[in-house]
């Protein structure tokens, strides 16, 4: 035991950085291939893989052309595009949060913008020696998807740069809530502002009096970008029940797991979530957790064993199960 507390791992950063920045290439071309479409992608692709061309190397100077001739891509976005993604680390950071207007019957989503690290304005990005205002971030806009009672609904309208704080408005399709709400009361405000719902305060008050069932910010996952959004405890549990994408149902395991209060709602959305095995194959995962038992838990009393180190590479493998 005193051993594995003293032993030390060790890691080539030279090993590393080969497989980092594979994946940042791959998922670069990836989010251009989404702007441009397949078709156009494949288009360029074939260009250069032609016999009748001279190299199969492409600069990035060509290769920003060929995005732009057969890609479609408009020059001002290419010339965000490649020194923010290619030529600069990070990648954009985004927090998100709702509140829903019934009186206006339209989502408010609150963006907050920033990077995992200091971005530096390269020279196209630059006035005079200073920065311009709203070049600050990423080309691109983010898509968000509103799950409605009247149907599903996507909104391309969070630009990637912008100001670090903004205020987006989703206007809603479904009138379950226009409908109470169409009389003003005395008193109150024409645009609805004091009859917001605080989504963080009021779970199941706002899924009662909303038309949303959950909201996915970049469901697509269009943008190589870290994104934390905020929405009402019974939206994300609708998310784990109804969504069928299995990155959408893994959000929303990750979420609520992490409530600070595990209500009884919580903790049986994951337990159904768990036991559901109607349209799905889970004999691997019930032979699986078998294994496990039968080699930690204590036939008699059914209660797990203490840790036993003479194996010390079935333990990790135990505890990686676990």
């Amino acid at each position: 035991v005193f051993g594995l507390l003293n032993y030390k791992f060790t890691v080539d950063i030279n090993v590393l950085l080969p497989h980092f920045f594979s994946f940042k290439q791959v998922s670069v071309l990836q989010m251009l291939e989404k702007q441009m479409g397949p078709d156009s992608f494949r288009k360029i692709l074939q260009m250069i893989v032609a016999p009748t061309r001279a190299s199969r190397t492409l600069s990035t100077k060509e290769f920003r052309h060929l995005a732009n001739k057969v890609g479609n891509l408009e020059r001002p976005f290419l010339k965000e595009f490649f020194p923010r993604w290619v030529e600069s680390s990070g990648c954009p950071v985004m927090r998100l949060g709702i509140s829903y207007s019934k009186r206006r019957n339209l989502v408010e989503l609150a963006v907050s913008r920033g990077c995992t690290t200091k971005v530096d304005p390269g020279p196209d990005i630059r006035t005079n020696g200073d920065s311009r205002e709203g070049d600050t971030g990423w080309p691109g806009m983010m898509s968000v998807r509103v799950h409605e009672t009247d149907g599903v609904y996507d909104h391309p309208i969070v630009p990637m740069a912008g100001e670090a704080l903004q205020v987006v408005e989703i206007q809603c399709h479904s009138k379950v809530a226009a409908k109470r709400f169409q009389k003003t009361k005395k008193g109150s405000k024409p645009d609805g502002s004091d009859e917001n719902i605080d989504a963080s305060n009021q779970d199941n008050r706002a899924s009662m009096d909303a038309p949303l069932l959950w909201i996915r910010v970049d469901p697509e996952m269009e943008y190589l970008a870290e994104i934390h959004f905020h929405q009402p405890v019974q939206m994300w549990i609708n998310q784990l029940e109804k969504d069928k994408d299995v990155i959408s149902q893994s959000q929303a395991i990750s979420v609520l797991e992490k409530s600070p209060q595990l209500t009884f709602a919580v903790t049986n959305a994951l337990n159904n979530f768990l036991n559901d095995t109607k349209g799905t194959e889970l004999t691997g995962l019930l032979h699986l957790v078998k294994f496990y038992k039968s080699r930690r838990f204590d036939a008699d009393i059914g209660l797990p064993r203490p840790n036993d180190f003479h194996d010390i590479p079935e333990y990790f493998v135990l505890e990686v199960m676990l």
